[in-house]
């Protein structure tokens, strides 16, 4: 396991743009969404400034988002970055903002509260795709999602401590929910960055690959779960978040319930008839 890889005390994006040749001059989107097939990306789109999330990014991921739900073509959503970062966090330069005003909290409540909420709420299949860093609030979107692939040469961190703030997103909890309190707290207390293979071992992400098949693999496992029973994915994701919260009886009745809605099902009944007569079941999603 590696904690403790080179821990900046935070990232000069005025500086890292500069030695890139200044800001983009084009009307690129701060944020990217396409659809292929079954599946959307949400790529963020700031890659000189390692996809820091001012109040622009955040507007567009949540557009995004919303752009995924409403569209029931969609049942899995892919979630990455640009360049060589998935998303280094919240934009520093609103410090300054943050310090004059109730801003954290404002900016906490109305724009990143939503989007884990998009992400954990949603009855689509929402995947990481960790490029680079993630860390900061970043690292909260990442842990929120369903599942996470990550480039081998990828970390993550929680940089808070270097700043004099604590965490946010929920990642106090997302952290403790992965790692246990004693290596959460020292994540959290150190700032270490942590190297893809240990997020692996951690549970932080369920696949480490090559940084250059990263998009792919990402495209391909969604495409695979994008082609099994919606229903069956949805129901088992709103079970298992509820897990966390309620006891083993509580989820063993919420089995029960949604077992029976599942069964009632069109795409059930389908599939336990191809599976008779050994043909690959066509999931409709009713």
């Amino acid at each position: 396991m590696a904690f403790g890889l080179s821990n900046p005390l935070f990232y000069d994006f005025d500086a890292v743009e500069a030695a890139s040749g200044g800001t983009q001059m084009t009307q690129e989107p701060n944020v990217k969404y396409s659809v292929d097939g079954k599946v959307a990306t949400i790529q963020l789109n700031r890659a000189k400034a390692m996809n820091a999330m001012n109040t622009e990014v955040r507007q567009e991921i949540l557009t995004a988002q919303a752009k995924a739900e409403a569209d029931d073509a969609v049942r899995v959503v892919i979630l990455t970055g640009s360049g060589t970062s998935f998303t280094s966090g919240t934009d520093l330069k609103e410090l300054g903002d943050f310090a004059t005003r109730k801003g954290m909290f404002d900016i906490s409540v109305r724009d990143y509260k939503p989007i884990i909420d998009a992400i954990t709420q949603s009855p689509k299949i929402y995947i990481a795709a960790i490029n680079g860093v993630a860390g900061g609030v970043g690292l909260s979107i990442a842990l929120s999602t369903d599942l996470a692939v990550m480039g081998e040469s990828a970390t993550c961190f929680a940089p808070f401590s270097n700043i004099g703030l604590v965490p946010d997103g929920g990642l106090s909890w997302l952290l403790l929910q992965h790692m246990g309190s004693k290596r959460a707290f020292a994540a959290i207390a150190q700032a270490d960055m942590i190297d893809a293979a240990t997020c692996r071992e951690l549970g932080l992400v369920n696949k480490v690959v090559p940084d250059e098949d990263l998009r792919a693999e990402a495209a391909e496992w969604a495409a695979m779960l994008a082609e099994r029973a919606p229903l069956s994915l949805s129901y088992a994701k709103k079970i298992m978040r509820a897990a966390h919260t309620q006891s083993h009886e509580q989820i063993a009745l919420m089995e029960s319930e949604y077992q029976m809605k599942c069964a009632n099902s069109e795409d059930s009944g389908n599939a336990i008839s191809a599976f008779f007569t050994k043909q690959k079941p066509v999931f409709k999603g009713r």
